[in-house]
């Protein structure tokens, strides 16, 4: 085990919400842990709310601030993470999300001990808009293979968000940063991880060294395209993993129905809760079809009207009447009913 003081990149994509960026930054301001420095990329609407101004009035020497001088979308903002400079350890936090003061000691630690690991992580709190106690995390594994990786993901038995993840800066520029062909980076971290974790192994501490904020949606369009749309890259991902190792090909062949059928039973029940004149076009049988040609190239026995909500979706969605009922109940009856 080494003592090495290993130096770390806190890294934080900004768009706008002065408070929480604020709440997120005292939480990284605190770390027990002194060898780091925090680069927030924002762009020239992120001041709107003074959130910049609120920035630049802490007078912290670790803060820099790099902002585009357009105004950027989610995509061309994490894009930019790949070309920083950075320390020799990297990590990217959401700007609403927390960390515990021993986050970065118990990061450190983590590393000295498992020197030969590509990735670093720890268990975590869910929080809601106040910054109140929801529910830790689904356990993980302290240490994972590239292979075992994707076999919890698919069985949808581990939590997998972007923040709190912790790897060399140098193996994040080599494979291209974060891929922004998701839209709304959607499954994007997840192939991040399982980039990273291929290169040796993930580590994670069992102790909760930070927050993932969760926000009530208040969109009053559909966002349920944009998902579909994200998920099919990842199934295009998926693909390119089954051509590289005999091995992921049979988790993929194996856990794949599970994931795919289970990711259209949520969509679909999104689906049914959004009124057609937002779903831009798309159907529950439409969404099935893309599902299913994306699960022939994989191999897997895509059979989602085999699931009874599934089929009582498809009808209620069938019939006008049904359908307008369906929309009535759900505004006086928030819990899943399928």
């Amino acid at each position: 085990m080494s003592d090495k003081l290993n130096n770390f990149s806190i890294i934080i994509p900004f768009k706008s919400g002065k408070n929480y960026l604020l709440d997120c930054l005292h939480s990284v301001l605190a770390q027990d842990y002194p060898h780091f420095n925090i680069l927030i990329l924002a762009d020239n609407t992120s001041n709107i709310d003074d959130s910049l101004d609120a920035v630049h009035a802490l007078q912290n020497s670790k803060i820099s601030l790099h902002v585009s001088d357009q105004n950027i979308d989610i995509l061309q903002n994490w894009g930019r993470i790949k070309d920083l400079a950075k320390n020799e350890y990297m990590t990217i936090l959401g700007y609403d999300d927390l960390l515990e003061k021993t986050f970065l000691s118990t990061i450190n630690e983590l590393i000295n001990q498992n020197q030969a690991a590509s990735l670093y992580h720890t268990h975590f709190n869910y929080i809601n808009s106040k910054s109140e106690f929801i529910k830790t995390c689904q356990p993980l594994p302290t240490r994972l293979n590239v292979n075992e990786y994707l076999e919890h993901a698919l069985n949808e038995t581990i939590d997998i968000m972007a923040t709190g993840y912790v790897f060399k800066s140098s193996d994040y520029d080599i494979i291209g940063g974060i891929p922004t062909n998701y839209p709304n980076l959607i499954y994007a971290d997840l192939q991040l991880w399982l980039a990273l974790t291929k290169k040796s192994y993930l580590v994670v501490d069992p102790r909760s060294q930070f927050s993932f904020r969760i926000h009530a949606s208040t969109t009053k369009t559909s966002k349920d395209k944009i998902l579909l749309d994200a998920f099919l890259v990842f199934l295009n991902y998926l693909n390119q993993l089954k051509n590289e190792s005999n091995t992921l090909a049979n988790i993929i062949q194996e856990n794949g129905k599970k994931f795919t059928e289970s990711t259209t039973k949520a969509i679909a029940h999104r689906l049914l809760r959004t009124p057609k004149a937002l779903r831009k076009g798309l159907s529950i049988n439409e969404m099935i079809h893309e599902i299913d040609t994306k699960s022939k190239l994989l191999g897997i026995n895509y059979a989602p009207h085999q699931i009874n909500s599934v089929r009582i979706a498809i009808l209620i969605e069938a019939i006008p009447l049904l359908n307008h009922l369906f929309l009535l109940f759900k505004k006086v009856y928030k819990k899943p009913v399928l």
